[in-house]
């Protein structure tokens, strides 16, 4: 069942070169066309600059698209009213890069989960309690860490908040922003298992912004390569990566650090 589509979507931005400077148009997206099923992962991956953050804010609906339609269970997202919108926003979450940025500094971990609930639910103070705290439980952390505030967690620590938060209203889709991008290796594999057993848990779709292909398809079911605001080849199975075939893709592909050291080349080079 297709939970989220976009047919067509284009953005454009006017950007001005110097205080002074001529505007000049930055095609952003141009013609974006996406399907991503319920319970499945879609990776979108690219360079800096590809694209990617804009699309993601696109089905966010923090930016509206200049063409196209976006569409998130079977509603198209720039026809609904504001109360519309506000209920379908239930459905939508999104985690991003920097989780220190996505949190408030002067509010406590239960303050920060307990948003979400206390928005879109009529639940007693004992019951959002109980829910912050099992939402800890389940990504890893302790009930305990409710009454603390995000400068004493480690990055790690503080994107499993995140994603409590995230998965607080058991959304139907989470948009992943180059969610472990900030992360050192070791801590990266740990939320990547963790996104991908919350993924199965509560049978979430997911789409997951990267420049990471490893990480990529690792989560994902299919994947997307965006390349100057388009998408130029599309796998149905994200985990085979030999088959990508678009030149900008090889180039992606090459650009792969290895994971251990010893198999690292002087050869090997980035975009």
């Amino acid at each position: 069942m297709t939970l989220l589509s976009m047919q067509n979507v284009s953005k454009t931005y006017e950007v001005r070169r110097g205080w002074r400077g001529h505007k000049h148009t930055v095609k952003a997206l141009h013609n974006i066309s996406l399907t991503v099923a319920s319970g499945c992962c879609m990776g979108i991956v690219g360079e800096s600059g590809a694209g990617k953050s804009t699309l993601g804010r696109m089905v966010l609906g923090l930016e509206q698209p200049d063409g196209g339609e976006i569409w998130l269970q079977g509603k198209k997202l720039n026809q609904l009213s504001r109360s519309e919108l506000w209920s379908l926003r239930q459905e939508l979450q999104v985690v991003f890069q920097d989780s220190l940025s996505a949190v408030n500094p002067r509010l406590t971990v239960h303050e920060i989960i307990s948003e979400p609930i206390r928005n879109y639910r009529n639940l007693s103070a004992a019951e959002v309690t109980r829910n912050v705290q099992a939402l800890l439980e389940i990504v890893g952390l302790q009930a305990t860490d409710a009454d603390k505030y995000p400068h004493q967690f480690s990055g790690g620590q503080l994107q499993r908040i995140t994603i409590a938060r995230a998965i607080a209203l058991k959304p139907k889709l989470i948009v992943l922003d180059e969610p472990v991008a900030s992360l050192d290796m070791t801590i990266q594999s740990r939320i990547l298992h963790l996104l991908a057993d919350l993924k199965q848990q509560f049978e979430l779709a997911y789409l997951f912004i990267s420049h990471d292909l490893a990480a990529v398809s690792f989560m994902a079911d299919q994947l997307a390569v965006m390349y100057q605001g388009a998408i130029v080849e599309v796998l149905t199975d994200a985990r085979r990566l030999h088959q990508l075939q678009h030149p900008y893709s090889q180039q992606l592909m090459a650009a792969q650090l290895p994971t251990h050291p010893r198999h690292r080349s002087l050869s090997t080079h980035s975009i």
